[in-house]
């Protein structure tokens, strides 16, 4: 792709999703005790019903990647055949944006 964007002359750019793993909706009800102080006073036996996705979650990356895509694809992104990680849009007017995403980084161009 760095190749590409040399010999087209493409702009090119990036981005890092600090909390994309907190963006995920989680479809299986997933229950963990309560964090050490945030514990509630005469509810200590009670659990908490999680309803995203937190950072050590094993189901963590595919509810972030599963969001991401959704996401691109009401922006009119579709999946390249080739690899999944990869998402192409292509404008009326002929322009095209390459997005190559890896886990919570991406680059645009």
């Amino acid at each position: 792709m760095f190749s590409l964007v040399a010999l087209k002359g493409m702009y090119m750019t990036g981005l890092d999703v600090k909390t994309a793993f907190l963006y995920g909706k989680l479809k299986k009800e997933i229950y963990m005790k309560q964090l050490e102080g945030f514990i509630m006073k005469g509810h200590e036996d009670k659990v908490i019903c999680l309803k995203r996705a937190l950072y050590g979650l094993k189901q963590a990356s595919l509810a972030w990647w599963h969001e991401l895509e959704v996401f691109m694809k009401t922006q009119g992104f579709h999946r390249a055949r080739s690899d999944t990680s990869v998402f192409i849009y292509k404008h009326c007017d002929g322009k095209i944006v390459i997005a190559l995403i890896y886990v919570d980084d991406g680059i645009f161009l």
